[in-house]
């Protein structure tokens, strides 16, 4: 089955022949996650330099080392030095901020098409980093300050080019980002953004829509989200999955997040009918475990996390999974029994909650009010018309 190598390297249209589509979103989407080394500085300023002197070097160790998956971004990077369709683009005002005590990271990279083609604007997804982690798990209870960076950056952008078209997308958190942007960024800005892509990104909680600036998106055309058909992290924050792509991979479970599983045909996706039914639950479980708490009690049980994190001295989320059997784990644990009573009790109710809301569902309560009957009777029927789609999509993967 087909991926976005192979699209890379079997595409020869130009941008000016076949204008820039989902696939193509995903490709920079994925591309924004390299590190622009040093040697190259081009790519950080305003004339940018060309993806084929970019990714077409000997040695991509710089560039792919810190990303997942290294062995394929280089297969990606090699192609994209190669292709017709991409080698000419120019890869500039790339943009990395990333602090521990801002508790902030955010990249960001500007994809000039040849010819006057356009501008694709793409926002890097979480980095290994815990501080990377830290600030997606802050978007539970807080706007961060990637969302109002991306916010920023889509302005700079637009002005920079007032009469070009222009996207916007990313993977993952970088899906947020450029979903938030869509959000915030003036009507005059919006209004010159073609398409806003969303790759398997987590939605927002009720504090992001009362941000400043905020303004509902009416103009759905213009919203493109794309999930695998097992998603987990493209569901967070979002009960809404109608208005979605659903695309096959050729993994399971969690492993489809990463793009490289994620089936092409032609200039576009393989796509199923509907996200499984066990993707379905499990968003549902997990929204419903996190409104049982408010934004101040998410807050806390994100902050204790964090501490336990930090307690097995690793600095990366690689680097504690590495070293659980080494003794990081009872570190993370010393750390929780040394924690003041209220909030070792507190965490682990929480986790309690947590485990027992994935196994079970939410707990049962009776609907009083018109309203809790009505939302009762959605969530019913909800349920079973993701059911339903999810044996459709199956009998139709099996070609019945």
């Amino acid at each position: 089955m087909a991926n976005i190598i192979d699209y890379v390297s079997n595409t020869t249209a130009s941008f000016g022949e076949e204008p820039l589509n989902r696939v193509d979103s995903l490709v920079f989407s994925w591309l924004a996650y390299t590190r622009i080394p040093e040697e190259i500085p081009a790519a950080c300023t305003a004339e940018g330099d060309s993806l084929a002197t970019i990714c077409g070097q000997e040695n991509l160790l710089g560039l792919v080392a810190p990303v997942y998956d290294p062995r394929s971004t280089e297969a990606l990077l090699r192609a994209v030095a190669a292709s017709p369709r991409f080698k000419d683009v120019r890869a500039c005002r790339s943009v990395d901020t990333w602090s521990r005590e801002g508790e902030v990271q955010f990249s960001a990279t500007t994809f000039e098409l040849p010819e006057g083609a356009g501008v694709y604007v793409a926002f890097r997804g979480t980095d290994d980093s815990l501080v990377g982690w830290k600030e997606n798990f802050n978007m539970a209870f807080t706007v961060v300050p990637a969302q109002k960076a991306a916010t920023e950056y889509v302005e700079d952008i637009a002005a920079a080019y007032p009469n070009a078209p222009l996207w916007i997308g990313g993977h993952s958190k970088g899906g947020n980002l450029a979903m938030y942007a869509m959000h915030t960024i003036k009507e005059s800005t919006r209004s010159k953004v073609l398409k806003c892509f969303d790759h398997d990104a987590p939605g927002f909680l009720e504090h992001a829509s009362a941000a400043e600036g905020w303004v509902d998106e009416t103009d759905e055309d213009r919203i493109d989200k794309t999930v695998p058909e097992e998603s987990i992290i493209g569901l967070l924050f979002d009960s809404n999955t109608h208005d979605i792509t659903v695309v096959k991979s050729t993994q399971p479970g969690i492993l489809q997040h990463a793009p490289f599983t994620w089936v092409v045909e032609g200039t576009d996706f393989a796509t199923a009918s509907a996200v499984t039914y066990d993707a379905y639950r499990t968003n549902k479980r997990l929204n419903a475990w996190l409104k049982t708490m408010n934004a101040e009690e998410r807050e806390k049980f994100i902050e204790v996390l964090y501490k336990l994190a930090n307690a097995t001295g690793e600095v990366t989320l690689s680097g504690i999974s590495s070293t659980l059997k080494d003794g990081s784990l009872d570190l993370a644990l010393r750390r929780l029994d040394g924690l003041p009573e209220a909030d070792r009790l507190f965490f682990m109710e929480a986790v309690d909650d947590l485990v027992a809301t994935l196994l079970l569902g939410p707990a049962p309560t009776k609907p009083e009010t018109p309203t809790e009957k009505a939302e009762a009777a959605k969530d019913k029927v909800d349920d079973i018309t993701a059911h339903f789609e999810d044996r459709l999509s199956k009998l139709d993967k099996y070609g019945f």
